[in-house]
């Protein structure tokens, strides 16, 4: 292991891990590499100026490359690359190539064998993951960000709704109301990990559920970038099934029939109500 001064070398692709928001978060060889490499390809040159100034770095030239000019510029960059050029690729925040920008050029540089060297450091997933409390041994299911309409975003929600695994995504504030309903009419009111504006001055992190993060926004309007960490199918069941046999033990212990028992559960606990009425049915046989 070495923490020596590390300079760019020629015909090599960066991909460079940058803060998430506080700026004291980049990595002493990120700094290193941007400070010598040729070319900083940036998804927001803006926010890369911001980091770039607070370090005093002055020598590479600021290339824009976002979604909109990608498959543009991807084939200039190669080119500069193959010239011997080295370049920096970063997005705006985290690291380059995950919901963000950058795998297109990343696959053009490995077809055109020219050597390509990930930098480590800030990644969303990561942070919001590790304050969680979750246990990962088995595992989590990483969704990017849902899809703009809604018919595509309840697709993947109901192909992933009997996931067992944490289930994670990214949401913008625009989006996030629409995503929650959707979520609650889907997922039910299973608990959520709400990590927001991570590591910068209004950051948030706490455990609820889908009713009372739907309630919240509906109230304050959302506002910064979210992650959300959704609990598994298996383990919301298993920590529910006791509630749900109590509280049918008394529906039915107070006369309701099963049919009205089953539609009552469907209601309190977000369950479909075909699932409620054989639950139902079945604990009704045990008495």
């Amino acid at each position: 292991m070495s923490g020596a001064p590390q300079k760019a070398e020629p015909g090599t692709l960066y991909v460079v891990a940058t803060p998430l928001g506080n700026l004291s978060d980049i990595t002493l060889r990120a700094l290193d590499i941007l400070r010598t490499v040729d070319i900083i390809a940036s998804e927001d040159t803006r926010t890369t100026l911001k980091l770039l100034n607070a370090y005093d770095i002055k020598g590479p030239t600021l290339w824009a490359y976002h979604e909109h000019n990608e498959r543009e510029k991807a084939p200039k960059l190669i080119e500069k690359l193959l010239e011997g050029k080295s370049i920096a690729l970063v997005s705006e925040a985290g690291t380059p190539g995950i919901s963000d920008p950058g795998a297109h050029l990343v696959k053009l540089a490995h077809e055109n064998d020219l050597p390509v060297r990930p930098i480590p450091g800030p990644s969303a997933i990561a942070c919001a993951l590790s304050v969680s409390g979750l246990e990962l041994k088995a595992g989590f299911l990483f969704l990017g960000f849902l899809p703009n309409k809604k018919g595509d975003r309840q697709k993947i929600l109901n192909e992933i709704k009997n996931e067992t695994r944490p289930i994670l995504c990214y949401e913008s504030p625009h989006r996030l109301l629409a995503t929650l309903k959707d979520a609650l009419e889907i997922l039910g009111p299973r608990k959520v990990f709400m990590a927001r504006e991570m590591t910068k001055k209004f950051e948030e992190y706490f455990w609820t559920d889908i009713p009372s993060l739907l309630a919240k926004y509906k109230e304050n309007k959302p506002r910064g970038e979210f992650t959300l960490i959704f609990e598994g199918a298996l383990l919301e069941k298993q920590k529910s099934a006791k509630e749900i046999e109590r509280v049918l033990k008394t529906l039915l212990e107070e006369g309701l029939s099963i049919k009205e028992a089953s539609s009552r559960l469907a209601e309190d606990f977000g369950i479909s109500k075909k699932e409620a009425y054989q639950f139902a049915l079945k604990l009704k046989k045990s008495l």
